[in-house]
């Protein structure tokens, strides 16, 4: 467990810092480079400001996929609104935000109840609609001959973080003060105290695991919408 820990929470992070920063960057050097053919999908917007609105529009609603299937948009959107709150609520397991709960009139007894509500409804949506676009995948035909083994292993190692995370939340009951003192060491550089939690190594290793994976995979599909975007609506 000793060699396990000082892997997944002293030396791994370092690494999937910089190999992500290095794949983001090669990413979008290499989008930067790449030859944009004139592929004007009309009506287009005729400013700026009216391209921009509608790229933005498109990536915070889904408005293609809305018109063209309902029951994939509906899973899916949920999905990211679930991980987008996810994501934000992990913010608390890193550092603590005092003057914003005062500011809204929350202590931290009202915090912390919020956190766990919101956090543990948003596992369980999450957890829902994963394994709802899997099945879709699985058993649909049109959308079973499209998928490759990329699709299914991206939604499997979602699946097993979402499902170790949800273990943390209701059954472990993972301790907040360890985790910032814990992050706080890694960002300063500090020896550190891992968590000894199982379930904490287990879904920090798949995090890294998928930060890693990130720059490589379809999971640019969000950053690299602007720029696809941006060549479809342009004049």
């Amino acid at each position: 467990m000793t060699v396990i820990k000082l892997v997944v929470g002293g030396i791994l992070p370092y690494i999937t810092l910089v190999v992500f920063l290095w794949g983001i960057i090669y990413k979008i050097r290499k989008w930067n480079k790449a030859a944009q053919g004139k592929m004007t999908l009309y009506p287009t917007p005729s400013t700026p400001g009216g391209k921009w609105r509608k790229i933005i529009k498109e990536i915070l609603i889904f408005q293609s996929l809305f018109k063209g299937n309902r029951a994939l948009w509906g899973g899916t959107w949920i999905f990211h609104a679930s991980l987008a709150l996810i994501f934000i609520g992990h913010f608390r397991v890193v550092t603590d935000f005092p003057i914003l709960w005062r500011a809204l009139g929350m202590g931290k007894d009202d915090v912390d109840t919020f956190s766990a509500t919101v956090g543990g409804i948003a596992g369980l949506i999450i957890l829902v609609m994963g394994i709802y676009l899997l099945f879709r995948r699985m058993v649909i035909q049109r959308v079973k001959e499209i998928s490759d083994g990329e699709d299914y292993f991206t939604l499997g190692l979602i699946l097993a973080i979402i499902i170790s995370g949800d273990i943390m939340r209701f059954i472990t009951h993972f301790d907040l003060v360890q985790s910032r003192e814990y992050f706080a060491a890694l960002v300063t550089f500090s020896r550190v105290s891992v968590p000894a939690d199982p379930a904490f190594l287990v879904h920090f290793f798949l995090g890294q695991l998928l930060i890693i994976y990130i720059p490589f995979s379809k999971f640019l599909h969000i950053p690299g919408a602007f720029y696809s975007k941006s060549i479809i609506y342009q004049e």
